[in-house]
């Protein structure tokens, strides 16, 4: 690109488009230094009718930040128990200032002045006090009646022309605990429905849940008189936060309307003829609110080596062999079966001690992926044995929390004896003694000047006793050779194999981020690209087990080769991003996912 007779440097270029990038993730970016925090509040609006609604909004300027706090609970109004944030972020005269906006949705219940007094927040380390704030509620005119009644008729059709609902199989959930269950959307046959525009999204930090991509059943279904078309997600809900906690869904319809005057929502019950032309309208749909009881895991009995499985489990170990030669690495494979939050396993601890020295494990599911909840999570450590003899590969105890039983059950290993030979060692010949003149070697002065053609008793005896012409012998030297053959056939097709497997996985993860970026899903977008990088950058560099690396060791990876300093930092830059917003779940702007992707790609090729 031209301008005024010069050229951007590629440099430039980089940084311009990176500095794009992060003002399009800006939101994900925690605290500006420096920035002194402080917090406003306010109704918005501060007077309203007995039939409208308000919002109470607090302002924490100087962070961006989740605050821990509870709202203050007023008799003469209600507050909802799930705000909607916004993050910002700006420059003023050259100083970064960023601030946290949480907007909690009013229903007045009488009519009055209600104050919300001061209240305490605390932003990471540091205690806020929230200003208090009042709002004035007055009696409804006509008017206003007549919009809320028309407002609450609507809401009921709508509230039977789409709706989600949730089938959660427990009645109550442990801290870390996961459970599979199901979200139904229910479409009325008669809604104009042109596509769903995503799949459904939960509302609040009190769960997780698993991916949720095309839905895995499409069905009808008669219910209040009305035939629906229902698209089912199979999904693992995890409990996040103890406590009385409320969970709520919500997806996007495109739904056909004839022009901007008309709605297909308002009642006589959706039997208006425009249905079916004109232009599109987007249409939230959203489940009732779904109360859950999260309770904490029980301190007593605690066994030391839990660390969080929560489910019904059995654990076993499974060695690839029971004898190697000294310095030879051996892989142990811990394999987990059951049904819990496999999502949430960390893997079981074994550390190096003096007669092995034992690596980061590589980990991997098998079972349902969908909700991640049934199924066997395998953990794969390479162990190098640091001494020769009969020695005892280590036993792993495996700790877990039955959430049906209410208890903390205990299984370890078994105990694998491992026979570690010394290997081959070089041994010194021992020296030839000196033949006497006696010797059927021996040989004469005379011996000496013998020709080819006249070899003479020398050489007539040195080929009656070689062995050189032993059937026995060359069977013997043939051994190495087919050994040989025999290592490098196996060599290649390992070598094929780990191929083999880099290629499935790098295209599995390619799927992955091509269809987050069709959905819109950060989350996934984010955790792929940082998997995809290890795996590439990893392989590429022959590390021994790219899944493990960290963003410092893949740096340091590419630090220690001839790459451009702009290409590493923008490497950094992008692992900087993947970790910041891998449960952003959607952005503002999708088409920042698809010029991310391509700026990936651009630069793994770069580096190969």
């Amino acid at each position: 690109m031209v301008k005024n007779g010069s050229t951007l440097s590629s440099r430039s270029q980089s940084k311009l488009w990176i500095i794009l990038f992060v003002s399009l993730l800006l939101p994900g970016i925690e605290e500006i230094h420096g920035q002194q925090l402080r917090v406003e509040s306010s109704f918005q609006p501060p007077s309203i009718t007995i039939a409208n609604n308000s919002v109470y909004k607090i302002i924490i300027h100087g962070s961006q930040e989740n605050p821990q706090g509870s709202l203050p609970q007023i008799p003469g109004i209600s507050i909802s128990n799930s705000p909607q944030t916004f993050r910002s972020a700006s420059f003023i005269n050259g100083v970064p200032s960023v601030r946290l906006e949480m907007s909690f949705q009013i229903k007045p219940k009488k009519i009055g002045t209600h104050t919300i007094p001061p209240w305490t927040i605390k932003v990471g380390s540091t205690t806020l006090q929230v200003p208090g704030s009042s709002i004035k509620v007055v009696a409804a005119n006509q008017e206003d009646k007549i919009k809320q009644q028309a407002e609450e008729r609507q809401k009921e059709d709508l509230s039977q022309a789409s709706f989600i609902e949730f089938i959660n199989p427990r009645k109550f959930l442990f801290e870390g605990e996961t459970v599979s269950g199901l979200l139904n959307l229910f479409i009325w046959d008669r809604l104009p429905v042109s596509r769903i525009e995503r799949p459904p999204q939960k509302e609040g930090d009190a769960f997780s849940l698993t991916e949720l991509r095309q839905p895995q059943e499409k069905r009808n279904q008669t219910k209040y008189g009305k035939t629906y078309t229902v698209f089912s997600w199979p999904t693992g809900l995890t409990a996040a936060i103890a406590g009385q906690q409320q969970i709520q869904f919500n997806t996007s319809i495109r739904v056909r309307v004839k022009s901007r005057g008309n709605s297909p929502f308002t009642s006589p019950f959706f039997n208006d003829p425009f249905f079916g032309f004109g232009r599109e309208e987007s249409l939230t749909v959203k489940s009732d609110l779904i109360n859950i009881e999260v309770r904490e895991l029980p301190m007593i009995e605690r066994p030391d080596s839990f660390r969080g499985a929560i489910g019904k489990f059995s654990c076993r170990s499974i060695p690839d062999s029971d004898r190697v030669s000294l310095g030879d690495p051996i892989r142990l494979v811990v394999e987990i079966t059951g049904t819990g939050n496999f999502s949430a396993m960390p893997a079981p601890v074994l550390n190096s001690n003096s007669n092995f020295k034992i690596g980061p494990p590589a980990f991997s599911f098998e079972g349902n992926e969908i909700t991640m909840h049934e199924g066997k999570q395998l953990f794969e450590y390479i162990l190098t044995p640091l001494k020769p003899g009969l020695i005892s590969i280590p036993v792993i105890t495996f700790s877990y929390f039955d959430p049906a039983r209410e208890e903390y059950f205990t299984s370890k290993t078994i105990n694998h004896p491992l026979r570690v030979d010394p290997g081959e060692t070089w041994v010194d010949p021992t020296p030839v003694q000196q033949q006497t003149e006696t010797s059927d070697f021996a040989v004469s002065t005379t011996d000496l000047f013998q020709t080819e053609n006249e070899p003479g008793e020398w050489f007539q005896n040195v080929k009656h006793k070689t062995v050189i012409n032993s059937q026995v012998f060359w069977s013997l030297q043939s051994i190495p050779l087919f050994c040989a053959i025999g290592l490098g056939f196996y060599g290649w097709k390992r070598k094929q194999s780990g191929r083999d497997l880099f290629r499935q996985r790098q295209s599995i993860l390619k799927k992955q981020m091509k269809e987050s970026i069709t959905f819109n899903d950060a989350s996934l977008f984010f955790r792929a690209t940082r998997e995809r990088l290890r795996l590439e950058i990893g392989t590429f560099y022959k590390h021994p087990n790219p899944s493990s690396l960290s963003s410092n060791e893949l740096t340091t990876l590419l630090q220690s080769s001839s790459n451009e300093e702009d290409t590493i930092s923008e490497i950094e830059k992008v692992l900087e991003i993947s970790d910041d917003h891998e449960f952003a779940g959607t952005l503002k702007d999708p088409q920042s996912l698809e010029d991310l992707y391509k700026h990936i790609n651009n630069l793994l090729k770069k580096i190969q």
